[in-house]
């Protein structure tokens, strides 16, 4: 939540219109989302303009009905502008923005005074403006603006904390220890690589890969699995992309300090001439070469930054497709297999910076072949994995028959994730090495033999039902 307390002014009425119309038509009001009043008799904003009009004029007349001794001086900027800007991540509905507003108003005992709220949708996060009579309806008194930007920051990091999230975590930090914000002129010298760093953020999204609807292709009998592994990915692309903004402001921040520490102490001698009365030609002229290397620098330092990280972007995207695309075979390997695929569902959707794909697959095969919950039907020897099955046991076994009962000993979807990284048709991670004694001696590896058993089964079959098919071919009475 940022509040941005703007500069007082002396027109209801040009205020107005300028909230309730588009900058450039002035005829036309598209970007208006909603409009509301507070302690107004109407909500026709024109109505309660006018009302909020007249209350300032008669302030005197206010005072003096509530027995307060008028004079003194009169409130020349009787218009306040304040705007509630949320995070373009939050999409707070009109109930809840207008509570807030509420909220914010009686924090700053502003709650009695008349306003006019307008809320706009040209800009990605969602805001409300608030235009307040600075007279109270009553009273005819100036509402209290002491201290008012500390007391608004002091209300928006409550409001963070309430909502469970701090954006703005400077609000944390002590006045004098937090991160000075970027000069208006620095700012503005970013935004023309703003609107291209998210247009070329928006051209990376929109050529994401159609996915064809896997559910389709398994018959409905998989459908759920698919429909959660779409949401998983989705969600991931989704959190790349927010990710991405907070990257660009980040980026612009730590440039601005880059230039603003490498120019410090020649700012401060500037500053130290022009205190102490030096020739004001000279400071004229020194200011203004101040100036110009300083855009220069800054410009140099931005424009490199900004394509290395639309670089680093794009490479990083495509990563992230590819890691889906594996996950994705993988899924489909163990359907095929029909393996519970709770436990890698899970392992998939665990938010671990650290796990590669191939890890992944990995773990989702041990929690395969774990007995508990959702795998009962396998049974796991405790010697399976350390080198030393026993003799009569190979490792493992299965009391069920599963797909095309493609081995005795070992799943065919946990082979499959075991094999299709080591030949790289999912991964191109290599397969781990067999496990040797203490002795270094090689071993046979104990899944070796029951992969081959399987390969060998696998290609039987498929030659067996070749033969059939050719003898039906050249005899279709049989």
């Amino acid at each position: 939540m940022i509040v941005k307390i703007l500069s007082a002014g002396k027109s209801f009425s040009g205020l107005a219109e300028y909230l309730t119309h588009d900058p450039e038509k002035a005829k036309t009001d598209e970007r208006v989302a909603w409009t509301h009043t507070l302690n107004c008799a109407h909500d026709h904003i024109p109505s309660a303009v006018d009302e909020m009009l007249w209350t300032a004029r008669n302030a005197e007349l206010l005072k003096e009905e509530a027995g307060i001794r008028a004079g003194g001086r009169s409130t020349e900027n009787v218009v306040k502008h304040v705007s509630l800007n949320w995070s373009p991540e939050d999409d707070p509905s009109r109930e809840h923005m207008i509570e807030t507003t509420e909220k914010f108003l009686k924090h700053m005992k502003w709650d009695e005074h008349q306003a006019v709220l307008v809320a706009h949708n040209d800009t990605e996060h969602p805001h409300v403006h608030v235009m307040l009579n600075a007279i109270h309806p009553e009273t005819g008194l100036k509402l209290d603006d002491s201290f008012e930007r500390r007391r608004a920051q002091a209300w928006a990091l409550e409001y963070e904390r309430e909502q469970g999230r701090i954006h703005c975590e400077q609000r944390l930090k002590d006045p004098g220890d937090r991160e000075q914000s970027p000069t208006r002129e620095a700012w503005l010298a970013f935004e023309e690589n703003r609107r291209e760093f998210e247009r070329r953020e928006k051209i990376l999204e929109n050529r994401t890969p159609i996915i064809i609807d896997e559910a389709e292709k398994s018959k409905i009998a998989n459908a759920a699995e698919w429909k959660s592994l779409k949401e998983i990915q989705r969600d991931e692309r989704i959190d790349f992309f927010v990710e991405g903004k907070s990257e660009f402001s980040e980026l612009r921040k730590s440039i601005y300090r880059e230039i603003r520490e490498e120019f410090r102490g020649r700012w401060s001698d500037y500053y130290s001439d022009l205190r102490e009365g030096g020739n004001e030609v000279a400071l004229k002229a020194q200011k203004a070469e101040l100036v110009a290397e300083q855009k220069l620098a800054l410009e140099e330092r931005r424009d490199a930054a900004c394509a290395e990280l639309r670089k680093t972007r794009d490479g990083l995207y495509q990563e992230l497709l590819d890691n889906q695309r594996e996950i994705r075979l993988g899924l489909q390997e163990r359907q095929a297999a029909g393996l519970d695929n709770t436990q890698f569902l899970e392992l998939v959707k665990e938010k671990d910076a650290g796990r590669t794909v191939s890890e992944t697959f990995r773990e989702a095969a041990r929690a395969t072949l774990t007995p508990g919950d959702g795998n009962a039907g396998w049974e796991l020897d405790p010697s399976a994995y350390n080198g030393h099955p026993k003799p009569e046991n190979p490792g493992m076994k299965s009391p069920v028959d599963v797909g095309a009962r493609i081995g005795e000993g070992i799943g065919f979807g946990v082979l499959s994730i075991f094999d299709s990284v080591a030949d790289g048709i999912i991964g191109s991670t290599p397969a781990p090495p067999p496990r040797r004694h203490e002795s270094d001696a090689p071993r046979e590896n104990p899944f070796d033999a029951v992969i081959d058993e399987t390969r060998k089964r696998q290609q039987a079959e498929r030659e067996d039902a070749d033969a059939e098919w050719r003898k039906r071919q050249r005899n279709p009475w049989e």
